[in-house]
C-alpha cells in the first residue's frame, strides 16, 4: 500500500456500505458513491468528484482515512509487563498429571496422528505436583481468585493424585476463592469419583463428540478399538442418578470432524440432561497434522445455516426453540473480538503487533509430568522454544517474551496488514525444528483476514437490525 493512500479495508453486507479505518480501529457506514470512490481512490484509477471528495474531506476531518505510517515499529505493547505478569499475576495453573490415557482418539495430538506428540506412562508425581502448587501460590499472590485444572492424557487415570492436590491446594489457599476443573473423556466416572468431583466443586468438561455414530468413529479404547459412546452415557445416567445436582458443574466440548454432518453433531446435544449446559466445539486441528483436514461444502451449508437461525432468533425474525448450542458461542465471541476492541479507545501509536498473544505463563500456566512450563496445553511439548521454564529454575523471561513478540517475525507484513488490530494468531504450531517459521505465520494470514471480513459484516448486520452488544 502506498504510503499516501488512506489505510482502510472496504467491506459490505447486503444492504450496506463499510470502511474499517485502521489508525482509528473504527468502522464507518458510508454511502455507495463513497465507498466506491474509495475503492477507485485506493486502486489508483479514481476520477476527482468535487461533490464526493467533499465527503472524503469530512471524513479526514474527523481523523478518518490518514495513511500509513512506514515507521510503525512492530513490538508487542506488554513486553515490559511480562516479568510483572509471571511475578505475582499467574491466573490459572494446569497440571499435567499424566501423559497416559485409556483412549486413542484418532484425531487427538497424542494419538499418532500428530508430528509433535506420541501417549507415554510418564505419571506426575506428588512432590511434582506439590511443588508447582508452591510455586502458583507464591506467583499468584495478587490475583484474588486461584484456579487449578487437572489435565492429561486422561487425568481420571490419576485420582489419588488429584485428590491429594485437591486437599493440599484447599489448605495452602485458605481464605482465598479456589476451584478446579478437569477435561476428561468420561469413560472411568464411578461413583465414588463423582461424589468427590461434587463434594469439591469440581468442573469437568466431557469430550462428546455427538450421537454414536459420530462420537465411536473418532473416540475409540486403547486395548480394542471399540467406540465409547455407551460408556460415556452410561457415566452420564449414573451422575443423573448419584448426584443429579452435579449437572450444573458439567460442560462439553465436541471435536467435530468436517466430514461428518454437522447438523446432526448439533442437534445431538439438545437431549435433556444437556439442555441448561455449556457446550462448545472445535474442529479437527490441522497444525501439525498428519493428513489434511477439509471441510465438504456439506458441513459448511449447515453450519452457516445454523448461524444464519441463531442470529435471526437475536433480532426477533426467527421464534423457532431448536437453536444450535454449538453456535451460541458465536455471538459471546463477537462481542469480545470484535465489540470490545471497536468500542475501547484506540489509537494508532508509532508501536503495533497483532493482538493473537497472550503474556506466556500469566494467563494459564501449564506444568507438565516433569515439571517443566508452557505458555498452555496447546503448543507442542517436543520443541525447546515453547518451554518456558522448569520448577527447578523458575521462569525463563526471555522465552516468554519471545513467544509473546511473534510479530518480529514478520514485521513488514505485520505493519502493513489492516487487521493486525483483530489477529488472532499466536506462537502455537509455529515451530519448526527448534525455532518459530515465519513462513508458517504467514500462511495463516489470509484465512485471518478472511475472518476478520466475515466477523466484521456479522457484527455489522445485526447492528443494522437493532441488536445491541452493550448489554450482551
Amino acid at each position: 500500500m502506498k504510503n499516501d493512500y488512506p489505510f482502510i479495508k472496504l467491506f459490505k453486507t447486503i444492504d450496506c456500505f463499510y470502511m474499517f479505518d485502521v489508525n482509528t480501529a473504527s468502522i464507518i457506514r458510508i454511502n455507495e458513491d463513497v465507498y466506491n470512490y474509495l475503492e477507485d481512490i485506493l486502486k489508483g484509477t479514481a476520477v476527482y468528484n468535487k461533490e464526493l471528495q467533499k465527503q472524503i474531506d469530512s471524513l479526514k476531518s474527523r481523523g478518518f482515512l490518514k495513511p500509513n505510517d512506514p515507521n510503525i515499529e512492530v513490538s508487542h505493547p506488554a513486553l515490559s509487563f511480562v516479568e510483572e505478569s509471571l511475578d505475582g499475576n499467574i491466573g490459572q495453573l494446569i497440571l499435567q498429571v499424566t501423559q497416559n490415557c485409556n483412549l486413542r482418539c484418532k484425531y487427538c495430538v497424542y494419538s499418532g496422528s500428530y508430528v509433535n506428540r506420541t501417549h507415554s506412562n510418564k505419571r506426575m508425581s506428588f512432590e511434582t505436583a506439590k511443588k508447582a502448587i508452591d510455586f502458583y501460590y507464591k506467583h499468584n499472590r495478587n490475583k484474588e481468585d486461584a484456579v487449578i485444572g487437572f489435565y492429561g492424557g486422561e487425568p481420571l487415570l490419576e485420582m489419588d493424585l488429584i485428590k491429594r492436590v485437591v486437599e493440599y491446594s484447599q489448605k495452602l489457599f485458605e481464605g482465598k476463592s479456589i476451584t478446579f476443573n478437569l477435561t476428561t473423556n468420561a469413560t472411568l466416572l464411578t461413583e465414588d469419583i463423582i461424589r468427590f468431583l461434587n463434594d469439591n466443586g469440581i468442573g469437568i468438561t466431557i469430550s462428546l463428540n455427538g450421537p454414536k455414530a459420530i462420537h465411536d468413529n473418532g473416540r475409540v479404547f486403547a486395548d480394542n478399538s471399540t467406540g465409547t459412546f455407551e460408556s460415556v452415557m452410561k457415566n452420564l445416567d449414573r451422575v443423573c442418578k448419584v448426584c443429579p445436582e452435579y449437572l450444573k458443574n458439567i460442560s462439553f466440548n465436541a471435536v467435530l470432524d468436517t466430514k461428518n454432518d454437522f447438523k446432526c453433531s448439533s442437534d445431538f446435544f439438545s437431549y435433556e440432561f444437556m439442555k441448561d449446559a455449556l457446550v462448545t466445539a472445535t474442529t479437527l486441528n490441522s497444525t501439525s497434522n498428519k493428513e489434511k483436514i477439509s471441510y465438504t461444502e456439506q458441513f459448511d451449508v449447515n453450519y452457516r445455516y445454523e448461524i444464519f437461525k441463531y442470529y435471526l432468533s437475536l433480532i426477533g425474525k426467527y421464534k423457532g426453540d431448536k437453536i444450535s448450542k454449538i453456535v451460541k458461542q458465536q455471538v459471546g465471541s463477537l462481542k469480545t473480538d470484535v465489540h470490545d476492541k471497536l468500542t475501547t479507545p484506540y489509537l494508532r501509536s508509532k508501536v503495533c503487533h497483532p493482538s493473537g498473544p497472550c503474556i506466556p505463563g500469566a494467563l494459564r500456566l501449564f506444568v507438565n509430568a516433569d515439571g517443566n512450563f508452557y505458555p498452555c496445553e496447546r503448543v507442542s511439548e517436543t520443541c525447546a522454544v515453547f518451554q518456558i521454564g522448569n520448577l527447578g529454575n523458575g521462569f525463563d523471561i526471555e522465552k516468554s517474551k519471545t513467544l509473546l513478540n511473534i510479530g518480529s517475525l514478520t514485521k513488514e507484513q505485520c505493519k502493513n496488514c489492516w487487521a493486525v488490530y483483530f489477529c488472532s494468531g499466536c506462537a502455537s504450531g509455529l515451530e519448526d525444528g527448534d525455532h518459530l517459521s515465519a513462513k508458517k505465520r504467514l500462511e495463516r494470514c489470509d484465512g485471518i483476514r478472511e475472518g476478520c471480513i466475515t466477523r466484521f459484516q456479522e457484527y455489522c448486520m445485526l447492528r443494522e437490525n437493532g441488536y445491541k452488544f452493550e448489554g450482551v
